[in-house]
Order: structure tokens, then C-alpha cells, then sequence
């Protein structure tokens, strides 16, 4: 990097490397906080928490068309990533969460699925911050399973 840097120069470096870089950053990271926060999401303890539980409490976030396509479905397939991901891959996904919500209607388990509209993304990151950063709602923590 610092090769690189002297090679480029401040300006060209910031521009071709770290502008990039940040911006691959916060998208990484705005999309795995929302995947994994909702306003009804549970926190389970040690003593409730079981994999399918925890699986049930990501959420796909549907960002539109064309960002749903140009990252693989990754986010509005993410219940079905978090459930099947050593025999779902990646081009799967889309058909895949499609039979998991059809199969969970028939089986009349639809309220544990959830799925978001979120085309304004941006907006969500600071909405979740400002309400949920650091924040946890007692009614949220699932301390004995009923």
C-alpha cells in the first residue's frame, strides 16, 4: 500500500483506492446491520437461543430490482443464506426464498418469515441508528421459551 501510495501520489490515492474502499465499506456494513436488526426482532439468551431461531430473526431486505440483481439476491434471499447456506449458492437464492415463503404459507408458518421493503437504504442506516443503536428493548429478550 505504501508503494503504491508513493507511486500515485495523495490525491490519485484517494481517489483510485480509499474513495472505493469506503464506499464498499459502508455498503457492507449498512447491509449486514440491517439483515440483522428489525423493529421486532428477538434477542434470545443462551438458554433459548436454538440456530432456527436465530435464522428466523435475520430479515430480507428488498432494495429493488436492480440492487437485488447486481448483488446476487444476497439480501432478499438472506433467510434462506442463514438457513441452507452450505447447500443453497448464491444464483440459487432467489428461486430458493420463493419456495421457502411459498412452503411456509402452506404450512401456515408465514409469521415467522420476514421481508422488508427497504429502496431507501440509506435512510433505513440512520433510522435504525437513531431509534435502535445500542438500545435494547427488554420486551425484546426472549429469556424463557413458552
Amino acid at each position: 500500500v505504501a508503494l503504491l501510495w508513493s507511486g500515485m501520489g495523495t490525491s490519485d490515492f484517494a481517489v483510485v483506492c480509499m474513495v472505493p474502499w469506503m464506499v464498499m465499506g459502508f455498503w457492507l456494513f449498512m447491509v449486514t446491520y440491517l439483515q440483522h436488526h428489525s423493529e421486532d426482532g428477538k434477542l434470545y439468551t443462551d438458554d433459548t437461543f436454538t440456530f432456527e431461531r436465530g435464522a428466523f430473526q435475520t430479515v430480507d431486505r428488498d432494495y429493488g430490482k436492480y440492487v437485488n440483481r447486481m448483488s446476487h439476491h444476497m439480501m432478499d434471499g438472506h433467510v434462506m443464506h442463514h438457513l441452507f447456506f452450505t447447500k443453497v449458492p448464491h444464483y440459487r437464492l432467489e428461486d430458493a426464498t420463493k419456495a421457502l415463503r411459498e412452503g411456509m404459507k402452506e404450512r401456515g408458518q408465514e409469521h415467522l418469515y420476514k421481508q422488508i421493503d427497504t429502496p431507501d437504504y440509506s435512510q433505513e442506516i440512520v433510522k435504525q441508528f437513531y431509534d435502535n443503536w445500542f438500545y435494547i428493548n427488554e420486551d425484546q429478550v426472549v429469556r424463557e421459551w413458552k
